[in-house]
């Protein structure tokens, strides 16, 4: 018995240092995806000035590989409960390379929306490996924690990718750059997480009540849908994750011509495009702090209970928006400002939605499965973002388009309200 104790304190720090590799190794890797993601972003001023495109037909592009995105989101994430998280990010990351350096070769906009919509359906992976991961990882207990943290890899992968497009577009190079330096740096990353992501944890390493055992069982398709529909929260996911993914997809398409039409209209001068596209970073920045400090909050109110801290966070953020919509606010210094508040009060609300909220609803037996079907309701929701956005921006001006974005925070914001009403209601009875 002496000895078994003595197994247990000792298995406890290794995993734990297990735990944190993992958790690094997966920042890191999530965190890269944006490099050949934020690059079609950054690219569409670029694009517009090339070849003439206008916003609608700029937002047409973004939304069919939106789309696509969100089909491969279900498809990947049933995939992943199959082979595993780890190789589904892989596979994910060998197929973003590809069709990001195809984008870059390419020409005519039948070949972008093509090779843009291939790319998407690769990284629709992503995410759904690394949840997967982290089921077998790490406890519930723990999961707002882990995945507020984790959250803060498509924050920082965006900060750091949109300052490198601009460092690129800044030295005057083609629009083509971009499509050739983000995949080559990205493939450095994926050789770094297919030699340093091995190995699970093991029954035998540490007690069930700690971690989570590579034993736990895992739920075939065919019980995994059933059990998910039969979910009251899942169906809030769903719900929440349509509306802040439009939100957010809304922000990170546009954010960058947006403020490039400001910094021309303010008479900013050269570079407006390269600054521009710089500063638009200040969006997912701010979402590294709203991350970390909601994830950590909403573990006190424990699973179920989430939406409080979600709701409340959101009534700001509407606020925000508005003030963007019509403070008259001039140069993209204050502009840039006011996009910031905005992404502070939004971005925690949604890494808890396509985190730990995702967590809560699944545990282990359905970990990519749920994720897949939360994140692709979402990115169907995205998909409106290029034509409606777009749109309605082209004819009706920015300010309107940000009204529809407040909309749509608003809405969240009720149907987190309900959701915690709701998980009051279920943990009483």
């Amino acid at each position: 018995m002496k000895e078994r104790v003595e197994e247990k304190a000792n298995a406890r720090p290794a995993q734990s240092r297990g735990s944190a590799g993992v958790l690094a190794i997966l920042l890191i890797g999530y965190a890269s995806f944006y490099l050949c993601r934020a690059n079609v972003d950054a690219a569409l001023p670029l694009l517009h000035d090339a070849y003439d495109y206008d916003k609608a037909k700029l937002g047409l592009l973004s939304s069919i590989a939106t789309a696509v995105y969100a089909v491969g989101k279900i498809t990947m994430g049933m995939i992943g409960d199959r082979i595993g998280g780890r190789r589904l990010m892989l596979l994910a990351m060998a197929g973003s390379i590809a069709a990001t350096l195809a984008f870059g070769f390419s020409a005519g906009f039948a070949f972008f929306v093509l090779f843009a919509a291939v790319n998407r359906f690769f990284q629709s992976g992503g995410w759904s490996g690394l949840v997967h991961v982290v089921s077998r990882w790490f406890p519930p207990g723990k999961h707002g924690a882990v995945m507020g943290a984790l959250s803060t890899s498509y924050e920082i992968g965006n900060v750091v990718s949109l300052l490198l497009c601009g460092a690129i577009v800044k030295m005057k190079l083609s629009w083509r750059a971009l499509f050739m330096v983000n995949p080559a740096l990205f493939a450095c990353v994926m050789l770094l997480l297919y030699f340093t992501l091995r190995g699970e944890p093991t029954s035998t390493s540490t007690s069930t009540s700690t971690l989570i055992s590579t034993s736990t069982s895992t739920q075939s398709l065919r019980e995994a849908i059933p059990f998910l529909v039969k979910n009251s929260s899942f169906w809030f996911a769903l719900v929440l994750s349509v509306l802040l993914t439009f939100v957010r997809h809304g922000f990170l398409t546009w954010t960058p011509t947006f403020l490039t039409e400001v910094a021309r209209a303010s008479g900013e001068g050269e570079g407006a495009v390269s600054a521009s596209i710089a500063k638009s970073a200040i969006f997912p920045a701010t979402g590294v702090v709203a991350a970390l400090v909601v994830g950590r909050i909403s573990d006190f109110f424990g699973p179920g209970k989430r939406t409080t801290v979600l709701a409340a966070s959101l009534f700001f953020h509407v606020i925000a928006v508005l003030v963007l919509a019509h403070g008259h606010l001039h140069g993209t210094t204050s502009a840039m400002l006011a996009i910031g508040a905005c992404g502070i009060f939004l971005l925690g609300p949604y890494s808890l939605m396509a985190g730990a909220i995702a967590l809560d609803v699944a545990g282990t037996r359905a970990a990519a499965t749920a994720a897949g079907f939360i994140d692709g309701a979402g990115y169907l929701g995205a998909s409106l973002v290029g034509i409606v956005l777009g749109g309605v921006a082209e004819k009706y001006g920015w300010s309107a388009s940000f009204d529809v974005v407040a909309f749509a925070g608003f809405a969240a914001m009720v149907v987190g309200v309900i959701a915690t009403i709701h998980g009051r209601k279920s943990t009483m009875s």
